[in-house]
């Protein structure tokens, strides 16, 4: 081997081996730097709790007409299982609910007569019997309020093939 291609390769070592000494020194000098520090604590100035706006009732007029809007209809239900309505419709109304199957009223416990809310808000939950015959059956409400009333409700699919999504 000739001079000079040992001169490269005895400087080809020492860069080696001098960055080897540079990385490892740079990762002592964190570790032991770490190992030296006292925990710093930062004190934050406390953040305004932000309390959420609620929302006001809307002032009805007390001769306004009753309206009757179906917000929600658990529908289609098997027998035995469990299916709810919620209704919206002038504040403090009295309302009554009616599920007909097969031209029998259903007699569960879960439908009595309830007074809307101060938002207008009204719902009812029941269980539809095991016994109840498969096909679509009309859920009536009917609300009151100053002599005045309204109805609305919707169709109940009573059936024993519901899809899952």
């Amino acid at each position: 081997m000739n001079r000079a291609a040992k001169i490269a390769i005895r400087l080809g070592v020492s860069a080696v081996v001098l960055l080897i000494i540079i990385v490892g020194g740079g990762i002592f000098y964190i570790w032991y730097s770490g190992q030296n520090s006292a925990p710093v604590t930062i004190e934050a100035e406390p953040t305004p709790i932000k309390t959420s706006v609620q929302a006001k009732p809307a002032k009805i007029d007390e001769n306004a007409n009753v309206g009757v809007v179906t917000q929600s209809l658990t529908s289609p239900v098997k027998p035995g299982s469990n299916s709810s309505i919620i209704i919206k419709t002038n504040p403090k109304a009295d309302c009554v609910i009616s599920v007909i199957y097969n031209k029998v009223a259903s007699t569960d416990s879960g439908l009595v007569a309830k007074v809307a809310d101060e938002y207008g808000v009204v719902s009812w939950t029941w269980t539809v019997s095991n016994t109840v015959p498969l096909g679509k059956w009309p859920v009536k409400v009917t609300c009151s309020h100053n002599k005045k009333s309204g109805v609305g409700g919707g169709d109940l699919v009573v059936t024993d093939a519901i899809v899952e999504e």
